[in-house]
């Protein structure tokens, strides 16, 4: 073989690999946003569980003695039902951020979104674990709300920034997707 073909084969080969580089970058790219968006998502799914839990707490606030005593007697009530729905919600969103695969560069945010449903779990699971009336309305005034703010701010601004970083202006839910 001679020169020139050497030089022609190393020339394509080189060119070979940077398309097989700047692929698998755009690739890499495209799973990251794709992670993110899902996690926006899931972001989504705890900012309505925390609706749901200052919706029990307006409802309840502006009950009568008749209805707090039915909450404190109760187990089927309403409220009881939704603090024990928003508690296995929460609780399976917190052990599935936990096990699910993504890019290191997501793990922070995870994390975050981790913590705030384990605590919103956490915090809402004691209710349905108080065994009489006064443990039940014991409880629930006991529930962490401040922290559970914290916890949701603090996977909020993760998410925030990282969308910024990837300038993801605009992702939008629509019926538990996400589209941009």
């Amino acid at each position: 073989m001679s020169a020139l073909e050497y030089v022609i084969i190393g020339v394509a080969s080189a060119g070979l690999i940077a398309v097989v580089v700047v692929g698998a970058i755009m690739l890499w790219r495209r799973q990251v946003r794709r992670s993110l968006i899902g996690l926006t998502g899931r972001r989504e799914a705890m900012a309505a569980a925390y609706r749901g839990l200052q919706s029990v707490f307006a409802s309840l606030a502006e009950a009568d003695a008749d209805e707090l005593t039915a909450f404190a007697l109760d187990p089927d009530s309403g409220h009881r039902r939704s603090l024990e729905d928003l508690h296995s919600r929460m609780r399976m969103q917190a052990e599935e951020l936990a096990e699910m695969t993504l890019p290191k560069q997501l793990w922070v945010v995870a994390d975050c979104l981790g913590t705030a449903a384990a605590l919103l779990a956490v915090e809402t699971g004691r209710v349905g674990e108080a065994d009489s009336p006064e443990a039940v309305l014991a409880a629930l005034g006991a529930i962490d709300v401040p922290a559970v703010t914290v916890a949701l701010d603090a996977a909020n601004e993760a998410i925030d920034g990282l969308l910024a970083e990837h300038g993801i202006e605009d992702p939008s839910v629509y019926g538990g997707g996400m589209y941009i």
